[in-house]
């Protein structure tokens, strides 16, 4: 039995924690790609706003929007991002895809929501993006 130096053993280990260490990020900030598609849901530094903003949200679609929005916006957990009337990205967080009950059509629902949110914040030159409960896009660069 061939024995291997303490030495060489630890400079082995050495070497595949810091490539391990290399590969793996500690950037949490959703960057887009060469195209502007931003693939996972940005960090949510403010919380309790984008809470709001999905409340006023819903509260404006059960007002005035279709059986379909209506279903697809009580879906709708977080909005993170900043907008007005002439620009901004939004980035909607669902539980579609894991919520308490099932989402019979998924796409459809994320389309509804992308629907609403333009309906909503009637826009020139916006864009929404859908995520779903694990933060996987599925709506993205809605122009609303």
């Amino acid at each position: 039995m061939k024995r291997t130096p303490h030495t060489a053993a630890v400079l082995a280990l050495g070497a595949v924690l810091v490539a391990g260490t290399a590969a793996c990020s500690t950037d949490s900030t959703a960057k887009p790609d060469g195209m502007g598609v931003v693939e996972k849901l940005p960090a949510d530094t403010d919380e309790a706003q984008s809470k709001k903003n999905a409340q006023e949200f819903r509260s404006w679609i059960n007002e005035h929007g279709s059986t379909q929005q209506k279903d697809a916006a009580g879906r709708v957990q977080r909005i993170i991002g900043e907008w007005n009337e002439k620009t901004g990205n939004a980035y909607i967080s669902t539980d579609i895809n894991g919520g308490k009950t099932q989402v019979e059509d998924p796409q459809a629902a994320a389309t509804e929501i992308a629907k609403a949110f333009g309906d909503w914040k009637d826009s020139d030159q916006g864009f929404a993006s859908v995520y779903d409960v694990f933060g996987n896009a599925m709506i993205t660069n809605y122009k609303f």
